[in-house]
């Protein structure tokens, strides 16, 4: 009995260990890990990748075999790594479990100083880039406009219009200036890049869910999915979108007046389709706070040509999040009044008719030019 007894009792030793075994392989593995992406960040070059994998490899505890590794970058710019292996089990292999599974990632984040770019304008050839005209006003005084076009003229502000910024760069010399007020222009200056480009998630917008929708007023409540061949809401509607990712392809959604609002929702422009705000629209959207679509508002897919995006009369409009359009020409037109306190956006130009926007960056960063970073303060995100 002492004998047959023995054997569970055995097993659940030699388990155990090698139980223990594995949590120790793991937690070494996640150090190794943890110091690869740290090292990867201090080196912040386009090769850091080599450095973290160097990095992970010396610092590895033997015994673990390695199956597969990443290091990328994530859509904030953060040094991020995964890894899996195994630990060959001592005893636990008498039982038909040779070996254990082991998976650790880690994230590591580069604090930056400077100042946080809220507008980038990307069109290195549009005269101009930037356009505003009588009456147009954006407050942006914790964040800068950074105007990458060397046009002649780069950009242009008419008499009647005030732009607050942090600091407007312009890398172009040539500025055509009718009057209007622009203390912080810098012209001749370094504009940053943009960091989002690659690094946007896609959605899935092969199966059409809805297509060809008319709404002739009322109270409109619209779900996630791919919408194709464009939506028209006529009259006045108060349209309600629940939390989730709208794809909008082969088509432009037309909005005529009303309320349209959504908290947690993501836009995603598949091809060079629109959305129009006409008459008086209160706008209301915020993007998603966590998740793959965190703090994305608007954004397009890869390579698209470039195209017009206009937003017309709004009856006051609060929006959160990025709004990353690199091939749109956008204009904000007669009463297109905006307030946000966490907007970032990325366009191809941007023309000004008689608005008030009020904005400062999002969490969807872009450090200017001429932002630091400091190795001594990465520390690793949980």
């Amino acid at each position: 009995m002492v004998a047959i007894a023995s054997v569970p009792m055995a097993m659940g030793i030699g388990m155990a260990v090698d139980f223990s075994r594995a949590s120790t392989a793991r937690a070494q593995m996640q150090a190794a890990l943890d110091a690869a992406v740290v090292a990867g960040a201090k080196d912040g070059t386009s090769s850091w990748t080599t450095t973290a994998t160097r990095t992970f490899t010396g610092a590895l505890v033997s015994g673990v075999t390695v199956s597969s590794k990443s290091f990328a970058l994530d859509s904030d710019g953060n040094y991020g790594g995964s890894a899996r292996g195994t630990l060959a089990t001592s005893f636990a292999g008498l039982f038909s479990l040779a070996s254990l599974s082991l998976e650790v990632s880690a994230t590591a984040v580069k604090p930056v100083s400077g100042n946080k770019v809220c507008i980038l304008l990307l069109s290195s050839t549009a005269s101009p880039g930037l356009l505003l005209n009588g009456g147009a006003n954006l407050n942006a005084p914790a964040c800068e406009v950074d105007v990458k076009s060397t046009g002649n003229p780069a950009a242009t502000f008419n008499a009647g219009t005030t732009f607050s910024t942090l600091k407007t760069c312009v890398q172009g010399t040539s500025i055509l200036d009718n009057g209007g007020t622009h203390a912080s222009l810098s012209k001749g200056c370094t504009t940053t890049t943009d960091p989002f480009a690659g690094t946007l998630p896609v959605p899935s917008s092969s199966t059409c869910n809805y297509s060809g929708l008319n709404y002739n007023g009322g109270n409109v409540s619209l779900s996630p999915g791919t919408y194709c061949y464009g939506i028209n809401f006529n009259g006045t509607t108060t349209l309600t979108l629940s939390p989730g990712v709208y794809v909008i392809k082969s088509g432009n959604w037309n909005f005529n007046g009303g309320t349209f609002s959504g908290t947690g929702v993501t836009f995603y422009f598949a091809d060079s389709s629109y959305i129009q705000f006409n008459g008086t629209t209160t706008l209301s959207l915020s993007a998603p706070t966590s998740g793959t679509y965190a703090n994305l508002l608007w954004y397009e897919a890869q390579n698209l040509s470039q195209s017009s995006f206009t937003v017309n009369a709004t009856n006051g409009a609060t929006i959160s999040g990025l709004i990353w359009l690199p091939s749109r020409n956008l204009t904000l037109n007669a009463g297109a009044s905006a307030t946000s306190n966490n907007l970032t956006m990325v366009l191809n130009t941007l023309i000004m008719n008689t608005v008030n926007w009020s904005i400062s960056s999002s969490d969807k960063t872009i450090a200017s030019a001429g932002t630091s970073t400091t190795t001594a303060g990465i520390y690793l995100k949980r």
